[in-house]
């Protein structure tokens, strides 16, 4: 586990508390929007109803809308905020909007999506803490739906590719429950909230847990997928699927927690407007 973190300012901390709510407000709306449409995806092979999909999206184009109308109204905000603000509403959009393409037959952006993150994370760790939270899952979770398209293609198996993946997957996983505890302190502590109650709290703390340990239950996963190559093809068989079959539920349950992660925010933060 990593070491707790002993540093003296985070990120937000360089703005102001007013600064960084706001922020917070187009980052939630921006990602309740993008975790909407994911849901869309995850569930792509079930049997959902074209009433489900039609008002996933008009809720979806909603709240980017009102992630947008938020973003519009920082004029006088520190460029970089501002900067930070539109990283993450054009991600989350042209996610929806990829998202979208991908649910109506065009298997091609499934591709597009991974780039869209690559592109994303790689913008966003030039101006956020390497250790933060929330690049810690990006990073993470990148590297395992890499690792998910590739379980299938026997080249890569045995292949130090497949190493590199999985140690760049499990890297950011290095955390234990007292650094998350301390980030989410400081973050609560720098917002301007009515009521800072323990309650608020505690579900931020529950929430990153529980997205944490799915990552490492991924990856775990995966490993065993991949590890019994040398056996007979039999056994291979009667461990991928149950494996397979653990592997498929993680996703959705990674998208429930990121959806109720947006709506503690829009909750907390928008009753006291």
């Amino acid at each position: 586990m990593s070491k707790v973190c002993t540093s003296s300012k985070r990120w937000f901390q360089t703005y102001s508390p007013e600064h960084y709510t706001h922020y917070l407000k187009v980052k939630s709306f921006s990602e309740w929007a993008h975790a909407a449409y994911e849901k869309l995806y995850v569930y792509i092979d079930d049997d959902v109803s074209d009433f489900f999909v039609q008002d996933t999206v008009k809720r979806g184009k909603f709240s980017l809308r009102l992630a947008r109308d938020h973003k519009q109204a920082t004029e006088h905000y520190p460029a970089t905020l501002r900067h930070l603000m539109t990283l993450d509403w054009e991600y989350c959009i042209r996610s929806c909007i990829t998202i979208h393409e991908l649910i109506k037959g065009d298997t091609a952006k499934e591709d597009e999506l991974l780039e869209l993150e690559r592109h994303y994370i790689a913008q966003k760790s030039q101006f956020v803490d390497e250790d933060d939270l929330d690049m810690r899952l990006g990073r993470s979770g990148h590297a395992v739906v890499e690792l998910a398209k590739i379980i299938d293609r026997p080249e890569f198996l045995e292949s130090s590719v497949l190493n590199v993946i999985l140690e760049r997957a499990s890297k950011p996983l290095e955390i234990d429950l007292e650094e998350i505890i301390i980030q989410v302190r400081n973050s609560v502590d720098h917002m301007i909230i009515g009521n800072k109650d323990d309650r608020f709290f505690t579900e931020l703390i529950k929430n990153y847990d529980e997205r944490f340990a799915l990552h490492r239950k991924a990856i775990n996963l995966v490993r065993e997928v991949v590890t019994p190559l040398k056996t007979t093809e039999d056994y291979r068989d009667e461990i991928d699927t149950k494996v397979f079959n653990e592997l498929e539920t993680i996703p959705k349950q990674l998208n429930d927690l990121y959806l109720n992660f947006s709506c503690l925010f829009i909750e907390k933060i928008l009753k006291d407007e």
